[in-house]
């Protein structure tokens, strides 16, 4: 915002008039010394000091006067007062009173103008140090900003000429142009960053964004780069952020791999892998880096809100609360820390506590996609269903290669029923990411609450999904519920044992023991059950299995094919019968006669160790072999 032709006027005419009284050599010494100690309060940061003497000074200039034998009173010369200016505003803004630093910087770049009119005085203090327009106008657009004022702050930089304004005014610019959609205006600004500061990575990362070419800017970093000799690490960080870019989450990953050879254990490369992870839909392995890398860093907070969302979403209550813990000592001016606690408030039922934290940080950056998400979890829980379509949709709009999002809203839209709007949600996400592990998933997942037709047409996604990525479980969730509805329980069987060849979790251990109950076999269920169990003691549905599966046992309906299958294949054995079973917590003893009446074979299972599906030792009593 410009200064109108009124304040204009009147800061010159004050100029001309004080630039007209004469300065004695001693009256000049004393103002010089005044002014050098207003400058070190400046310095020393002492800005509620700085604000009462410039308060004064400023008073005692206006009211400057000749006294009556024509020796005049001690005054500063427009360049001091133009300085003044700065460094009350620059008080102001550091006790976050934006309005009142606006108006001094505004009076500022008033004294400043009049600086260049024709009858501009003769005498300049070419010793004094002013502070450039540019920074004056950068600190409005910083107060602009933080104002949510974002035409007032390209106007302030624009008033600037092209030569006028540095590398961190044209960052500003293009960060304001992409935000208003002016793609073109964006682009031209960051290129003159990058002319001028070639290792700009961010300013590259934002090219590729509005869809600049990556030789066109590898172009413009080298070019003046070309004395470093050993550039590929800055080539090879290049090549990443256009795979980022692009959404080839793979290719990413393996580069970044590569990466860390040269760059070990570095915190930006850590973080940018867990946010390909997360990207990607890989929420363990995205959890797993992000937990060593703030462990290991706790004062690392970017991307802490997409842990924090992750651990929601996980329910894991103790690392929720050890972040939201480490956050407590940072700024209260970011929106990282009030999600954190907003998620850790869901968890612990907290609703209307969670939805007053999430407003707060929505209310800092009004555009944090996770923000929004929160806000729609929230919503979600309370009922609101329409109220948290609006917050997702949102988060959508802000960044619509987020995964997260698009989860959050074909979750709501299943719990409400609308299976159109949910299947409308995974198209989306199919469209904006491409065809990934999860989006297959999610598309799945949507169809598979339609109708008999789309369920068969599930069937086809999930088993793309499982086949791009077989450490992807929640694909092998909703397919085995498929087509156990439909008593294909053989079938699921053989999709789970597969699945566990590289994945343990409580819910695949819990579906197989299902299935295997459905087909008969109730010791291996039983085994399944309990192994679910102690990954998550909180299965519910384990726990049921379980003791709908005890139920049905008793001493003569073990099943003999499930002791077989785990004997040596060469060892040929029938089987007389079966007696004496002892189930002690969850160990199981079998005994059974072998056609040799001498020879008497125990097995003893137990599933705490993981042996020859579940057997722990197979023990012989023969005369000739002994034991």
């Amino acid at each position: 915002m410009e200064v109108n032709s009124g304040e204009d006027s009147k800061c010159y005419e004050l100029m001309r008039d004080v630039t007209l009284i004469p300065i004695t050599a001693c009256l000049a010494v004393k103002m010089a010394k005044v002014y050098e100690e207003i400058k070190k309060l400046h310095t020393e940061n002492l800005f509620d000091d700085l604000k009462i003497v410039i308060s004064l000074a400023l008073s005692r200039h206006a009211n400057v006067s000749l006294n009556g034998n024509g020796c005049n009173v001690m005054s500063f010369t427009p360049y001091h007062i133009y300085q003044l200016h700065v460094y009350y505003a620059d008080s102001w803004y550091e006790s976050q009173d934006y309005t009142r630093a606006e108006r001094h910087y505004k009076d500022a770049l008033g004294l400043k103008r009049a600086f260049r009119r024709p009858s501009e005085p003769s005498e300049k203090l070419t010793n004094l140090e002013l502070t450039s327009e540019a920074t004056v106008r950068y600190k409005l657009y910083k107060i602009y900003s933080k104002l949510k004022q974002p035409k007032s702050a390209i106007s302030v930089l624009e008033a600037l000429s092209t030569k006028e304004r540095t590398p961190g005014i044209n960052m500003a610019l293009g960060d304001l142009y992409r935000e208003e959609g002016m793609d073109r205006s964006a682009i031209t600004s960051y290129k003159e960053v990058l002319r001028c500061c070639p290792l700009s990575v961010e300013a590259a990362r934002n090219l590729m964004k509005l869809g600049v070419q990556r030789l066109n800017i590898a172009t413009l970093m080298l070019n003046t780069l070309q004395s470093i000799n050993d550039e590929d690490w800055l080539i090879g960080w290049i090549n990443i952020q256009q795979q980022i870019n692009d959404s080839d989450w793979m290719s990413a990953l393996g580069k970044i791999r590569s990466f860390e050879k040269i760059c070990p254990r570095n915190v930006d490369v850590w973080n940018t892998q867990a946010d390909v992870h997360y990207m990607y839909g890989q929420y363990p392995q995205a959890k797993l880096r992000w937990q060593q890398l703030f462990d290991g860093h706790p004062l690392v907070i970017k991307n802490t809100d997409k842990l924090a969302y992750l651990l929601l979403k996980d329910k894991d209550q103790v690392a929720l609360s050890r972040l939201c813990t480490q956050l407590g000592d940072v700024s209260s001016d970011i929106p990282e820390p009030w999600i954190a606690n907003s998620a850790h408030c869901i968890l612990t039922n907290r609703n209307s506590d969670a939805v007053n934290l999430i407003d707060k940080a929505i209310a800092l950056e009004p555009k944090s996609y996770t923000a929004n998400i929160m806000k729609g979890i929230a919503m979600n829980i309370k009922g609101a269903l329409a109220v948290s379509k609006k917050y997702f949709r949102d988060a959508l709009r802000y960044c619509p290669t987020r995964l997260d999002a698009y989860h959050e809203s074909l979750k709501s839209a299943l719990k409400g029923g609308h299976v159109k709007d949910a299947i409308a949600v995974a198209d989306l996400a199919l469209k904006y990411i491409g065809q990934t592990p999860s989006t297959l998933y999610m598309y799945g997942k949507a169809l598979s609450h339609g109708d008999q037709k789309q369920k068969s047409k599930a069937k086809v996604f999930l088993e793309k999904s499982i086949q791009a990525d077989s450490s992807f479980v929640y694909p092998v969730y909703t397919l085995v519920g498929l087509i156990s509805k439909q008593d294909k329980h053989r079938k699921a069987i053989h999709i789970l044992e597969s699945c566990l060849k590289d994945n343990s979790t409580s819910k695949l251990h819990q579906l197989l023991g299902n299935s295997l109950l459905e087909v008969g076999e109730r010791a291996r269920a039983m085994h399944h059950y309990n192994i679910a169990l102690n990954l998550d003691p909180s299965n519910k549905k384990a726990k049921e299995g379980l003791e709908q599966t005890e139920k049905k046992m008793d001493g003569n309906s073990l099943d003999e094919s499930f002791i077989a299958q785990s004997l040596d294949q060469s060892v040929e054995v029938s089987y007389a019968s079966f007696y004496d079973v002892h189930v002690v917590g969850v160990c199981f003893t079998y005994r059974c006669c072998c056609n040799d009446d001498n020879a008497v074979m125990v097995v003893v299972f137990v599933h705490q160790v993981e042996l020859n599906d579940g057997f722990d030792a197979l023990s012989w009593s023969d005369p000739e072999v002994g034991i």
